[in-house]
């Protein structure tokens, strides 16, 4: 009676190890799925760096191609005097005020003599008492990057509730420390600063509608397609649409924004430091722009 149990048993744990045997040998898993390998988009990106941007002059550079994936390329990114790149932070701390109703696009500043300052910009000619809205003067700030108009937002809102909100956002490498065109910050060694990791950053953000709000958005890049210095990006890509900020000071240029591409839109941003001269500069950084826009 044992004998014939354990001849039973027997064949049971044969039965059992075929079947697993079985399944271990399944179609699916004898199969040879080929590998796979992903290739970056920016896998010659460093190449055309180096290939472009070669003329003695510190270059930084952020690049993204925000439909196509979301890997970024960023070289040598660090804080770097912004000049008037600044601005567009500017602008959106403003328009978070105004999203979140602590202002109005619409409410009206008036132009004093004591705002009105050199260098970029129109403002400084207009007759003082002029009377402007919030949004026409922030809308100079970025068209004709104007010091005037500028210096007058940055007086609405208060320098700490700008760097509040720049600091908020994780923008790291940035902070206005001066005015416009404040020549004793300036000897006081008080600059403002970014970096094109943090322009990039907000340049991405914006073309998401990922900034402010779609609204507060669209209002933004409007005024930043209508850049007026066309010298850089414009100039090297003819017939595509750019929203976008330059800076200069003495020794830099920087161009950085959207450009809208119908082989695929691009975020780029290039700031310099100790340039060989703007001409020359310009038109390395035109170059680059060129081989890595479709």
């Amino acid at each position: 009676m044992l004998s014939k149990f354990f001849i039973a048993l027997t064949a049971i744990a044969v039965i059992l190890t075929s079947a697993c045997v079985v399944e271990e040998k399944t179609p699916v898993e004898e199969k040879n799925f080929p590998t796979v390998q992903a290739q970056s988009l920016f896998d010659d990106t460093t190449a055309k760096v180096e290939q472009y941007l070669n003329d003695g002059t510190e270059y930084a550079v952020y690049l993204a191609y925000p439909t196509k994936s979301s890997e970024v390329f960023i070289y040598n990114s660090k804080p770097m005097r912004s000049a008037s790149m600044i601005k567009v932070f500017i602008m959106a701390a403003v328009m978070d005020k105004a999203a979140h109703g602590e202002l109005s696009l619409d409410e009206t500043l008036t132009l004093r003599g004591s705002d009105k300052v050199g260098g970029a910009g129109i403002l400084g000619g207009y007759p003082s008492g002029t009377e402007l809205t919030l949004r026409e003067v922030m809308e100079l700030m970025i068209t004709h990057s104007d010091n005037t108009a500028t210096n007058m937002v940055i007086d609405r809102i208060g320098m700490s509730a700008i760097n509040d909100y720049i600091k908020s956002q994780g923008y790291n490498d940035t902070i206005l420390r001066r005015k416009m065109m404040d020549y004793d910050a300036i000897a006081a060694g008080r600059e403002n600063f970014s970096s094109v990791r943090d322009l990039g950053t907000f340049f991405t953000r914006l073309y998401n509608y990922d900034c402010v709000g779609e609204a507060y958005d669209k209002i933004m890049i409007d005024f930043l397609v209508k850049q007026t210095d066309t010298d850089c990006f414009p100039a090297a890509l003819p017939g595509k649409q750019i929203a976008h900020k330059t800076g200069a000071l003495d020794g830099l240029y920087d161009d950085g924004g959207i450009i809208y591409s119908d082989a695929g839109d691009a975020v780029l941003v290039i700031m310099t430091e100790n340039f060989t001269g703007e001409y020359n500069t310009i038109q390395h950084m035109k170059a680059f722009a060129r081989a890595v826009i479709d």
